[in-house]
This record gives C-alpha cells, structure tokens and sequence, in this order.
C-alpha cells in the first residue's frame, strides 16, 4: 500500500518546495493549504514527477475543518511523514497589535501544529520508521521586539519538538525541527532582507535550499536542522551564550 507525506502549508514559499522535494525523492503527497493560493498547481506538479499528490483547501485555523481532514486521512492514506510547515509572522508592536492578530498567529503557529500532530499520530505509529518534522526560527532562539508573538510561537514549536522526540522514540518515530533564517520568499522578505545589506543577504538562503536540507536531515533523523552555514553557526553561538 502506498505510503504519503502530509505538509501543510504547502502552496507557495517553503511549503511549495518541500512538497516538490518530496515528490522528488519519489514520495506521495498529501498537501494542505487556505483556498485560493494555487493549491492545486503543485499537487500536479508533484504528479509530474511522477507521484501522487492529493490537496486539501481549508482554514487549519477552523477546527471542525481540521478534524474533517484528520478523519479522512487516518481513513484513507497512510501517512508517514508530517510536515508542519503552515505559519504565520508578521511585525507589530504588541500593544497596537488587534486581537484578532495575535490570535491568528498562535492558532497557525501553535494550535495547529499541536493538533494535526496529535490527531495524526496513531496513523504515524502505524508505520514504522516515520517522521515528522517542525518548522520554527532563530526568531524563536533570538526573541526581538515588534515581534513578540511569532518568536515565542516559534519557542513553542523547538520544545514542543523536543519533548515529543524523546517521547515518540518508543514508537520509532524521528521528530526534527528546522530554525530557519531569512528566506526571500514574499516581496516584504525580499525588501528587508535587502535593507538589513550584507548581514541580510548573507543569512539568506533560498527555499529550495532549505527545502532540500530540511528533507535531507529529516530522514537522517536529524534532531535540529539549521541551513545556511551562517544560521547553523548562530544557533550554535546562541546556544553558548
């Protein structure tokens, strides 16, 4: 029976290369993603290397949406790889921020993560050897002002990742988390990255790239995946401070 990876996210930026990385390595997809972003583009471009690739449109914020998905994958697909790829950021002061803002963030970033990973997981044990991997941010190591919220929803993700690799060993799953730079990925990226001058371009790195090294340490069962060989130093400087 055909095995699939679940990525959420996974229309555009990052979680469009992931998918594509995926099916390169000859693996099936099951992708998520809001309506309307081109969803279904890459699942046929996934289908032209040669894979399955199925789509999802809906909110994961929505949780009635969530459990729908969940129960038709845990009914009809065996999943052993998940990405929690889905996030959102942005740079607000926290005080001017609305409430809907600061919710929207915490459910994308935080919930969603802990749920999907929760209603999957018995179909992940049902397949030895599975994965899943997490993607967070040096913001989360390096927490900053105007962006209160993301880093410590991308805190969340690296101990959330942490605690449930030491508890999903037992049952053979590797679970890795990504702390991701910069990556020119939208218009407003792209601008920043080129005002923060040779510092910014110098931590950039593209989502090919990171899609490639994040699937690669994944299935090394890698506990912490970091591209970019300056993001890899600076997590490992801020880990000595």
């Amino acid at each position: 029976m055909s095995k699939y990876a679940v990525v959420t996210g996974a229309s555009t930026g990052l979680g469009r290369c992931i998918a594509l990385e995926l099916a390169g390595r000859g693996i099936n997809t099951v992708l998520t993603a809001l309506p309307g972003e081109g969803l279904p583009d890459v699942c046929q471009a996934c289908r032209d290397a040669g894979t399955e690739s199925h789509g999802f449109e809906f909110d994961i914020t929505d949780k009635t949406a969530l459990t729908d998905f969940v129960k038709k994958v845990n009914a009809e697909y065996d999943v052993f790889i998940l990405v929690n790829n889905a996030g959102v950021g942005g740079s607000k002061r926290y005080g001017d921020a609305s409430m809907k803002y600061v919710d929207t963030i915490i459910q994308v970033n935080v919930a969603a993560t802990a749920l999907m990973t929760h209603e999957l997981l018995p179909n992940l044990k049902k397949n030895a050897g599975s994965y899943i991997l997490n993607i967070s941010s040096m913001a989360g190591i390096i927490p900053t002002g105007y962006k209160t919220v993301y880093p410590a929803s991308k805190a969340f993700i690296r101990h959330f990742s942490l605690g449930m690799r030491e508890e999903l060993k037992p049952d053979g799953i590797s679970v890795s988390f990504a702390v991701l730079g910069p990556m020119p990925t939208k218009a407003e990226i792209i601008s920043r990255i080129n005002r923060q001058g040779f510092i910014g371009k110098a931590l950039s790195v593209s989502p090919e790239r990171v899609a490639k090294a994040c699937i690669a340490g994944m299935l090394r069962k890698k506990r912490v995946i970091a591209p970019g060989v300056l993001n890899s130093l600076s997590f490992r400087l801020v880990k000595l401070v």
